[in-house]
């Protein structure tokens, strides 16, 4: 039998490999979907080395209706208090122009300082309640439902008026969706 000779150092022709590496790389950076990250702003539940919970507290919420406010506060204070009494109470818009104005505001107007006096006097009382639920009605601009939460959030101390004392720090919306879900486009 007769051997071949075995020649040495063939070069390897690259271009169609570069070709072919070329287009796949084409290929995979035209169909690659980008990531994009998205945050929730969440808060978690707080450590305490406080006394544990009693299980008694005051649920507080507001109604921001076309006509104004309605306040309730319900259920008992961690420390009985015999001043202690469920709220209900409304607060009707401001029609003069003069008090609107003053807070930047078109009549009639929500009575927002009226509003944080009523949750002042709640958290004199209670002032372990950190929450407070708005409920606002669908046809209410923007702006009514944040100078509620202004409104509910701090107050100016009464002896300092530079500086602020915190009342209900945990506001929470309500749904804004109305309607049965059944009805919804999302559940067809």
């Amino acid at each position: 039998m007769r051997r071949r000779k075995i020649e040495g150092d063939k070069e390897v022709d690259l271009a169609a490999l570069v070709d072919i590496l070329g287009n796949m790389l084409f290929f995979l950076l035209a169909t690659v979907s980008f990531l994009q990250l998205k945050t929730l702003n969440a808060a978690v539940p707080a450590l305490t080395a406080g006394p544990p919970s009693t299980g008694k507290a005051v649920d507080v919420s507001v109604e921001v209706k076309a006509a104004g406010y309605v306040l309730k506060a319900t259920g008992e204070p961690q420390s009985p208090n015999p001043a202690w009494k469920p709220v209900s109470v409304e607060i009707p818009r401001i029609n003069d122009a003069a008090a609107c104005t003053a807070v930047k505001a078109t009549p009639p107007c929500l009575d927002s300082k009226r509003l944080t006096k009523e949750l002042w006097e709640i958290k004199k009382i209670a002032p372990e309640t950190k929450n407070i639920m708005i409920f606002p009605e669908q046809t209410l601009q923007f702006q009514d439902i944040v100078q509620t939460m202004d409104a509910s959030r701090e107050m100016p101390s009464i002896l300092d008026p530079n500086k602020k004392v915190p009342l209900f720090t945990r506001p929470v919306l309500s749904e804004l969706v109305e309607g049965n879900e059944q009805d919804r486009d999302d559940n067809k």
